[in-house]
Order: C-alpha cells, then structure tokens, then sequence
C-alpha cells in the first residue's frame, strides 16, 4: 500500500533496468534450453502433434461428461410445474434423434 509516493517510480525501483547485453545473454539461454530438450525437430513435432490430439479427445470426452450430466440433472425436473415441459421437450427431441430430409 502507497500512502505517499507514485507507484510508478517504486516499481521502477522494483525492476531492475536491462542492458541490450543481458538481453542478448537471456536469448542464448534460452535458445540453449530448447536444444536440451528437443534436439530432434521431427520428435518436437511428434510430441506437439500427439499433445493437440491428446487434447481434444480429451475436450471431446469431457463435454460428453457435462452434456450427460446436464441432461441427467435435468431429467430429474419432468415432473415441476414450470419447467417440466420444457424438459421433456428436449427428452423427445434428443431421443427422436437426427431427422433426415
């Protein structure tokens, strides 16, 4: 908490002022890190290509969870006054499946 002062020159004191040089040492660092990692593009490639698929099988699973679940919960609402129609509306039509035309 600031009672007197600017907040921006105590963050300017916070933060230390970087010279191109040490930029220049961060960069090497870096691109050295990587080449430990992953000295083979083809198996980086791999690794990124598997880890897209292996997400969106899981967002797909996922949603499959949730959507079963709404639909359960909401399946224990048939019988309310207000919103029972509305629920079994949608119980027809998911069970009617994909009309064709």
């Amino acid at each position: 908490m600031f009672i007197f002062g600017n907040k921006k020159q105590a963050k300017a004191k916070r933060h230390k002022q970087r010279t191109a040089g040490e930029y220049e040492q961060m960069g090497r660092d870096l691109e050295a890190m990587y080449l430990n990692i992953n000295p083979n593009k083809a198996t980086f490639y791999k690794a990124a290509f598997l880890r897209g698929v292996l997400g969106g099988v899981g967002g797909v699973i996922g949603a499959t969870v949730i959507i079963a679940l709404l639909l359960w919960l909401l399946s224990l609402f048939n019988d309310v006054p207000l919103i029972g129609g509305f629920v079994d509306a949608i119980r027809r039509t998911i069970e009617s499946g994909p009309s064709t035309q």
